[in-house]
């Protein structure tokens, strides 16, 4: 009767699939909602603080905003994507690429702060100081997307005992 107790219980005693060699899977949202119960909303918090920061930066660029907004945002950004970046460092310390993820996108926004004070001095020396801007508007681009790849890298995170719940098993820790 091996064959009949496979079919009603696809668990072993230890919690474990019998059959492991395929994997399990879960969709995105599930993966978002564990993610987020886990890992907070910082990285999604970064990633809309950066899409709003360069609609900002676009807004300045065609005279629609003041100065002023862009780096007001570009303060609260940066502490958003440093709260962002520091929380996936510390509660991802066993996971490589969520740390170097991490690490990239708070260099990154430093980065880019740079480039924003030397794009600011073109507004002073007019002419001589244009690579600044066009590096600082790739610079956001680039900035944008290491923060939607730490968020990808941050949610799609799932420890074993959390797959196992999501398909119904039952874990005793």
């Amino acid at each position: 009767m091996p064959g009949l107790y496979q079919l009603h219980f696809p668990f072993t005693m230890e919690g474990l699939p019998m059959n492991s060699s395929q994997p399990r899977r879960l969709s995105v949202a599930a993966r978002v909602r564990y993610g987020l119960a886990e890992h907070g909303p910082a990285p999604l918090l970064a990633s809309a603080a950066l899409l709003a920061q360069g609609a900002l930066g676009v807004a300045v660029s065609y005279g629609h905003a003041g100065f002023g907004v862009h780096l007001a945002g570009a303060c609260v950004t940066t502490g958003v994507v440093l709260w962002a970046g520091g929380q996936a460092f510390l509660r991802n310390m066993q996971t490589a690429g969520v740390r170097r993820a991490a690490l990239f996108l708070v260099s990154l926004t430093f980065s880019q702060l740079l480039l924003g004070a030397g794009a600011y001095m073109n507004l002073f020396m007019a002419g001589t100081l244009e690579w600044f801007t066009v590096a600082h508007a790739a610079m956001g681009v680039a900035t944008l997307g290491a923060s939607v790849t730490l968020a990808v890298l941050v949610y799609r995170q799932i420890r074993p005992e959390d797959l196992e719940m999501a398909h119904g098993g039952v874990v005793i820790a």
